[in-house]
């Protein structure tokens, strides 16, 4: 039996890296091998004359303009409504919150001037002063001038309405003519 032996064509092993290849002497273009040079480089082809070719227009079709579709103009229109309708909702909530500012600042004031009013009210009713005032013609009221309310019964209440108000399409135009109205009186 032959002893099978491997037989190492380079004189370097690598390690699992090439930086130890002794062939590498550093430059980065690799000097011709003796067979490269020996070789004669293949004679360049004489140059041929091109035939000018005529370029051709490629004719320019052009697209009829199509009709407008009813859908998109619709659309456009609902947009721009929605729009307006956002427009004066916000210049409604602003004016409301102006309003509501105005209506704290007075209720604030109101509440004072409350205060100082049940003040001036305590002050001028009392009882020692009427007494006095009055003296002994003052009495209690009989048995007979005593009322008592009973509240025991649920409460109930019955409202009437003369006539009542729109229903079905006359109340949707009632309400489109009020938002336009509102739009109208926005930009006044």
């Amino acid at each position: 039996m032959a002893k099978y032996r491997r037989h190492n064509t380079t004189a370097y092993s690598t390690y699992g890296s090439v930086a130890y290849a002794p062939a590498y002497d550093g430059n980065a273009v690799r000097a011709p091998r003796r067979e490269e040079e020996l070789r004669r480089a293949p004679a360049p082809y004489p140059k041929r004359r091109e035939q000018v070719r005529r370029q051709e227009r490629a004719s320019v079709r052009v697209r009829q303009a199509g009709a407008i579709a009813p859908f998109a103009v619709v659309g456009f229109l609902a947009v721009a409504i929605f729009a307006a309708m956002l427009i004066t909702s916000y210049a409604q909530l602003t004016v409301a919150n102006d309003e509501m500012v105005k209506l704290r600042s007075e209720l604030s004031a109101l509440k004072s001037d409350n205060a100082a009013l049940t003040a001036q009210y305590e002050k001028v009713f009392d009882l020692a002063t009427i007494q006095e005032v009055v003296g002994d013609t003052m009495v209690r009221p009989t048995s007979d001038q005593v009322v008592y309310i009973d509240l025991s019964e649920p409460d109930t209440v019955t409202v009437y309405q003369g006539n009542a108000g729109p229903s079905g399409l006359r109340s949707i135009l009632e309400g489109i003519g009020d938002i336009f109205g509102s739009i109208i009186e926005y930009f006044r």
